[in-house]
């Protein structure tokens, strides 16, 4: 993958692609190309829920009961300050729109344990944007962990920090799990002496070592900060490990992913001058109106967790742990299987026969989404090359439970040893997703909201 494409930069090829579809708009009127897009939406809906096996980490499944709060009045509505006492608009014009707000609040810190929650950033990178913009300043150092250990390049050399002037070094690491070295952690903490300490991101497996860093960043004077960008349930249900109980003075989590919420961010903290500063961060330099209808759909998908979260995390790390043992007894090379697999959503493996991208090809093909790595920690077997990740996030609220995991990592093995057609795999997991009822651990039977 080219840096070019991995940054997101409008390579030649997009500026191609673009221009292709460009040239569609003068062969249609306004009433087409608005019939092709809703043409497109709902072809996506059918592929991506009920034709496909989703095991792309970076994504979940929103129950159709917050979905439906997307597309609500609150959509094209504005909304400037804190609940209970906003700057704009005035008066009564907030009267709903406020207590929506201090819902979403409350569950959150009671999720989290969190006695401050910073909520409208509209990514998890965004929410690590203004903890780095109001906890250090330019020249300072952050140590990180980097992409090589499974870091996200948000608080990365490519990502925002330099912007604002912070100088960026990486957390020492070791294993093939995504580890961080604590002994050699503490050696550069003490010669560097990092403003910030930032753990956690994309590739996750087991707990990080919170209370020992948080007693290393003590030394030095630094604050520990905690990306549960992919791990917001598991963290609130504490099948993971609870970072702010254990050290981290801020967590940054997404609000979708495997939270099942609107795409967004926030900050949890419970120290409320941090807390009060990040506000400040956040509002108004960073953005001033917000979509309220997102505010709506994640409050609601955060109240289903109040009611199923415990169950569904615990069914979450059964699963990614069956999906291990099968996809080991399949004969792919998996990362952790001494030590269970995973302890997260996440699982990684490889084939040594056949390169990462070639095998997320096949398996796109046979309508399998997993996505290969950017980044790996170490080498399986002593080989190197690329290493996919699967997840299981979307698959189990879906309904699927242990005993389906030897079928889906049958599925991926048909796929990438050409076993199949790519037709006739795709075909057998569009008859199971699409047989398959109302979302798990969600309201939606209760309402009669079918997928």
């Amino acid at each position: 993958m080219s840096s070019e494409k991995s940054l997101g930069a409008f390579s030649d090829q997009a500026a191609a692609y673009v221009a292709q579809v460009t040239q569609l708009l003068a062969n249609e009127s306004p009433l087409d190309t608005a019939q092709r897009i809703a043409r497109l939406t709902a072809a996506h809906e059918m592929w991506r829920g009920r034709r496909a096996l989703n095991l792309n980490a970076a994504e979940g499944v929103m129950s159709r009961g917050a979905r439906r709060l997307l597309a609500s009045d609150l959509a094209t509505r504005v909304s400037e300050g804190v609940p209970g006492d906003k700057l704009f608009p005035h008066a009564l014009q907030n009267r709903y729109i406020d207590e929506i707000e201090a819902t979403l609040i409350a569950i959150a810190r009671q999720l989290f344990g969190a006695a401050h929650v910073e909520w409208r950033p509209l990514s998890t990178s965004m929410a690590n944007a203004a903890v780095f913009s109001t906890l250090a300043q330019p020249g300072e150092v952050i140590l990180v962990q980097p992409q090589d250990a499974g870091g996200n390049y948000s608080y990365n050399a490519a990502g925002f920090p330099p912007l604002i002037g912070l100088k960026v070094e990486p957390l020492p690491w070791t294993g093939s799990c995504f580890e961080l070295d604590v002994e050699a952690a503490a050696q550069e903490i003490r010669r560097l002496r990092p403003r910030l300490i930032v753990i956690g991101g994309s590739n996750v497996m087991f707990p990080y070592p919170v209370a020992d860093l948080r007693a290393l960043a003590d030394e030095v004077g630094a604050k520990l900060i905690y990306d549960a960008a992919h791990l917001g349930l598991l963290v609130a249900t504490g099948v993971f490990q609870r970072p702010l109980e254990e050290g981290a003075h801020v967590m940054t989590i997404s609000t979708h992913k495997i939270m099942g919420g609107a795409v967004g961010g926030m900050t949890l903290t419970n120290d409320a001058e941090i807390a009060a500063a990040i506000s400040r961060t956040v509002f108004p330099p960073l953005l001033q109106t917000r979509d309220q209808n997102k505010y709506a759909a994640t409050a609601y998908a955060f109240a289903e967790h109040l009611e199923f979260g415990a169950a569904h995390a615990a069914q979450i790390v059964a699963n990614a742990q069956a999906l291990g043992a099968a996809m080991l007894k399949a004969g792919f090379e998996v990362f952790g299987s001494e030590r269970g697999f995973s302890r997260s959503h996440q699982v990684f493996v490889r084939d040594p026969a056949i390169a990462a991208a070639e095998f997320e090809e096949r398996c796109q093909r046979a309508q399998i989404l997993a996505a290969r790595t950017a980044r790996t920690a170490g080498v399986l077997g002593g080989k190197p090359g690329g290493v996919i990740r699967l997840s299981v996030q979307e698959i189990t609220r879906q309904g699927l439970v242990e005993e389906d995991m030897p079928r889906v990592a049958q599925l991926i093995a048909d796929a990438v040893r050409l076993r199949r057609s790519a037709a006739e795999i795709g075909e057998e997991i569009a008859q199971w997703m699409g047989s398959l009822g109302p979302l798990r651990f969600s309201f939606d039977d209760r309402f009669g909201l079918s997928p």
